[in-house]
């Protein structure tokens, strides 16, 4: 923290970081007129500097993918395949749709649900997506054959539950049962929903901490190090 004072360079950073985070948090909490107007300049100006930060992004991984291609370096074809598939979506995106006429105007997408990009994602991505999920099934069988061989007690009580949820999902007759369909539920309504309730409130505390740490200057993740 006091090598900060002695920098001015990022003295000067942490003080413009922790002012605009302030000013946004405020307007958030408080709707005061003045911090409104340079919360939603700020929070503009975040927007465009990210839409830059990703064009940047992309150009480089072009480039580095291109040379890859062109040096026919190890796994060159997977690089090829990458740009392939960026330009269909990027064509898809914004080029084709302005090869469209509408009422005599050319207009773009307003968001990625529309045709045609909604295509690529239900041929293309959501069957990618359902095998990869599909995997899990065997990665989770491995660690509960590994857990059981540990034969730890936390370990079996997780696999023990398990076990019983997989059945009950299996068997839905099983919940129609008075005994089981109780017990169920009452898992439900008052373990499982008090471990969601504790993970979200476990973030939301985390996000929080880390926040009020970047405003103090603590933690400077802005800073190139």
């Amino acid at each position: 923290m006091l090598s900060m004072f002695r920098d001015p360079k990022r003295l000067l950073a942490t003080l413009i970081a922790g002012v605009a985070g302030l000013i946004v948090l405020i307007d958030f909490a408080l709707p005061l007129p003045r911090f409104s107007e340079v919360a939603t300049l700020l929070v503009s100006w975040a927007a465009t500097l990210t839409v830059v930060a990703l064009v940047v992004g992309l150009i480089n991984v072009v480039t580095d993918h291109v040379g890859r291609v062109a040096k026919r370096q190890a796994d060159w074809v997977y690089s090829l395949i990458l740009l392939l598939s960026m330009l269909t979506v990027i064509f898809l995106g914004t080029l084709f749709p302005l090869l469209r006429q509408t009422t005599g105007e050319y207009t773009l997408p307003a968001s990625l649900i529309e045709y045609p990009i909604r295509v690529v994602f239900n041929f293309v991505y959501q069957p990618l997506a359902a095998s990869f999920l599909a995997l899990l099934a065997f990665f989770s069988l491995s660690a509960a054959l590994r857990a059981v061989q540990r034969r730890t007690a936390d370990a079996l009580v997780i696999v023990g539950v398990a076990l019983v949820v997989l059945l009950i999902a299996a068997v839905p007759q099983l919940g129609a049962l008075p005994l089981v369909g109780e017990s169920l539920r009452w898992v439900n309504e008052y373990v499982v929903l008090a471990g969601a309730r504790g993970l979200l409130l476990g973030g939301a505390i985390g996000a929080l901490v880390a926040g009020v740490r970047v405003l103090l200057g603590f933690d400077q993740p802005f800073l190139d190090r």
